[in-house]
Formats: C-alpha cells, structure tokens, sequence
C-alpha cells in the first residue's frame, strides 16, 4: 500500500466505448451513492444520510469493494436511528481497481459521494466514471493537487455531458469558499481584499489518550506534501488554460500577530496557510469573473490561527520538517507505514474518539476591507474635501462548527449532493467546480445552517472616514 499512495496513482486506459453505458436520460435508481462507506469518514457520511434521506424522501445505496463491512455499517445505523425496521439500504460492489464496477454503479444513481482517499491516488477513477455516464459527484478532499488536476483533465468533458463535479465539500473548503461568498453579498462597498484565520480548539479540556485525526488524513498531508512539483505543473496547465492569476504571498504576513475579532483586543499569532482554501477561492473568484459576470476584484488569502508564538514557531517548524522528509522515498514510507510513531500519536487507524469530536470547534475569521460610498455624520462632513469623499469599510464574518472534521464534513457533503439534486435550476449544467461556483445562487448555505452544520453570521462592520481640512 506504501508505495501504491506514494509512487502512482490508480488510473485506467479503459475505453467506455467498449462499456455498455445505461441512457442517461433514465430516471436513475437511487438519489446518491455513498461510496467508500466503510472508512472512518464514510462512517459518518452514511449516519447523517441516513437521516436526511428521511427528510428529503432519497433512496439511496452504500457501496465499495468489502461487502462485509458494508454489512456491518448498516447493521449500526439500523441499531441507531429509527425508521428502518422495514426498510433495507442496498449494498453496491465498486472497486476503483475495477472501473467498469465503478461505472456502473456510477449510471445507477444521480449523485455519487466519494469518500475514498487518498484522493489523489483513488478519486480519478470515480470522477472519470461520473463525467462519462453523465453522473454528479461530491467529496471531501482537501487534496489542491487532485482537485486542480480533476478540473484540467475533465471539466470539458464534464461540461459537455452534464455532469457537475464538486470537491472540497467539508473543513475544507466550505467554510471559506462559501464564507467569502457571504462576505462579498454582506459588503455595503467595493470589497477589495479578504484575510481568512482559521482557529481548530476544543470546547473544554478533554484528559484522553487519543487520536485526534484518522491516519488517512496524515497519508494525504505526506502525499501532499511529498508531489509539490506535480501540483505545480498541473497548477500551472489549469492556470493557463483558464486564464487564472493567482494572488502573490504577502511576505510580511507569514508569520504575524492579528486581532480578529472588533470585541476583543486581543491578538493571536498567525501563519499563512494557502492549502487548500486559498487555492479553492482563487478559482472561485475566477469563475464569478469569467463565468457568472461578477464584479468580483478583490484577493482572498488564508491563515491559521495558532494563538502563541511559542505555537506558531513549532507549527512551522513542523511544516518544514516534513516537508524535507517527504522529499525522501525511504522516510516517506516510514511515515506513511508508522503514522503513530512519527505524529506523536496525533494520527493513528482508529482516529478521533467521541469525546475528542463532540468538544472540537472551528472558527473561520474573514476580514474584508474595502470601500463606500456611505456618507460620513453631518458634523464632520464639512470637514471633508470632495476629493476625499471616500470612505474605508472593514467587514468581519464568522463562520463557526462543531466536530468540524467529521461532523461538519459529513453534513456538508451530503447537503452538497441535495442541493445539486433540489436546486437544479440555479446550479451551472456541468463542469468541474469549486463549491462557491457550484452553489453561490442556491440555498446550500441556509441548508448548513437550518440542519445546525454551520453557522454564518456578521461579527462587526466598520466604518471610517478620512478627515482631510481645507487648507
């Protein structure tokens, strides 16, 4: 498995046209597939599904390559919840080692969600297989290389068959893409740039032994961190095809002290965090400008809220270290191979326990700064030459969760892949999309927040004025 995720992908020369394809034009089977929904993050997709499929009347089936711990899956959600005494979920097998499994499972539904990673290793096969059979398809990847390639390779192709392609649809990169979308209808002016701080703590103090994330997502940040060069050569293909400029790294940002709440005085110290959030906006932006016809000219950048010095220092320290040892074949399978040993237990196979994700939190701080043309009280405008008639606006919004890894991400994904089905009218007809892109004209965001995923609110709103005297 070591040097399957850290040398290749799982790709296939398969030909569909030697592939009996169902028309697509047929109503499909089942509403969505949850594939991959015997790992950890699976698990907790297929307990909220099971639950919103009875609030929005879905059918929908389980599927992957172990049918047994398929069977086991269920087996706990009709322990857990009520209302399938009579009802049975079907198991579909699907192995990504086998597209044509894929495929057809892929024409037997609307939507597909994937939660099968690495993604960069396994999620090709099953993008591939949607776009060819006109199927929808959501996931929770965090992976910049894998999402950035998927919109070079398919999002022609995707387009062309009707075929709407979402990743990113958990932490990452909801709260950002969709947060800045908020941002920008909240801002009475012209927005000119947005600093996004993203703080990860727990509720309360837990005395625990565990894990705090599940190993795969230690495999994909070595994965990421280790195929730096292909994620810029494939940047730099989707770049040039679309036209896309990315915002340059303020220098003088890496590492700084921010105050990012107008409540408190209070400042934290913060590192730049461009993966994979800032990334993601970036081409959202870009299709709000080329596509949508917005006039969206501000830059976003991202950061991660560490709180000390002391806290930043090891967090980069830590980035930098691994990001030699990745460098290395021999080191990165011992870190792929021993992810206990070498994250000081931070990341192990059995992941989180329950304690540790019901008091773990997310705050995404987004500062806008910009301008308005709102005029300034009576008794100063006077004061005020017409030339200066300008005024500056700060606006900060919230985004806030709970469990924000698991929790939030299941609720998340599934809701994309309901509002895809729901929303049909205000979504584009196909194409490989950021959330922002896929969403921004749909009820996905009061969706979050009505099923208590999110919560999207104003923080402050400020407003200054230049006070330049006649002279």
């Amino acid at each position: 498995m070591e040097s399957k995720i850290l040398d290749q992908e799982t790709t296939t020369k398969h030909n569909p046209a030697n592939e009996g394809i169902t028309d697509v034009n047929l109503k499909r089977k089942y509403d969505i597939i949850v594939f991959g929904a015997s790992g950890f993050t699976g698990q907790f997709v297929v307990m909220e599904m099971g639950r919103f499929s009875q609030t929005y009347n879905l059918t929908w089936a389980i599927a992957g390559r172990n049918t047994d711990k398929l069977q086991n899956v269920l087996d706990k959600l009709y322990k857990t919840l009520d209302g399938y005494e009579d009802k049975k979920i079907d198991i579909i097998y699907a192995d990504v080692q086998d597209i044509k499994t894929v495929m057809r499972m892929a024409q037997t539904t609307s939507v597909v969600i994937n939660c099968t990673g690495p993604y960069y290793i396994y999620g090709e096969v099953v993008v591939k297989s949607c776009v060819l059979t006109s199927t929808h398809y959501v996931d929770v990847t965090g992976e910049s290389l894998f999402m950035e390639k998927m919109a070079y390779m398919y999002n022609r192709q995707a387009e062309e068959n009707n075929s709407i392609i979402v990743s990113a649809l958990g932490m990452e990169s909801v709260p950002a893409d969709l947060g800045v979308e908020f941002l920008y209808k909240h801002f009475s002016g012209e927005l000119e740039n947005v600093d996004m701080y993203m703080k990860l703590y727990s509720s309360s103090f837990v005395l625990t032994n565990s894990a705090l994330i599940h190993d795969g997502t230690w495999i994909s940040v070595i994965l990421h961190l280790a195929t730096k060069k292909q994620r810029l050569y494939y940047r730099n293909l989707l770049d040039g095809l679309i036209g896309l400029t990315r915002v340059k790294p303020n220098v003088s940002k890496i590492l700084h002290r921010q105050q990012i709440s107008m409540r408190s005085n209070t400042k934290e110290w913060c590192l730049a965090f461009p993966e994979p959030d800032q990334a993601v906006v970036a081409r959202s932006i870009h299709h709000a400008k080329t596509t949508d016809n917005l006039p969206y000219n501000f830059t976003v950048r991202n950061y991660m809220v560490f709180g000390s010095l002391i806290s930043a220092i090891i967090g980069l320290f830590i980035f930098v270290l691994l990001s030699i040892m990745a460098v290395f074949e021999p080191i990165r399978i011992l870190l792929v191979r021993f992810p206990k040993l070498f994250s000081f237990g931070i990341a192990t196979k059995t992941g989180p326990n329950e304690k540790i994700l019901e008091n773990s939190r997310m705050s995404l701080t987004l500062i806008g700064h910009g301008t308005t043309s709102v005029k300034p009280p009576s008794d100063i405008l006077k004061e005020i030459t017409h030339r200066d008639n300008t005024t500056k606006r700060t606006t900060i919004i919230k985004v806030k969760a709970k469990n924000p890894g698991y929790g939030f991400t299941s609720k998340a994904v599934i809701l994309g892949a309901i509002t895809i089905i729901k929303d049909k009218i205000n979504i584009p007809k196909g194409g490989v999309l950021t959330p922002a892109a896929a969403f921004r004209n749909t009820q996905f965001v009061n969706r979050l927040m009505d099923h208590d995923a999110a919560v999207f609110e104003i923080d402050s709103d400020l407003v200054t004025y230049k006070q330049s005297k006649l002279i």
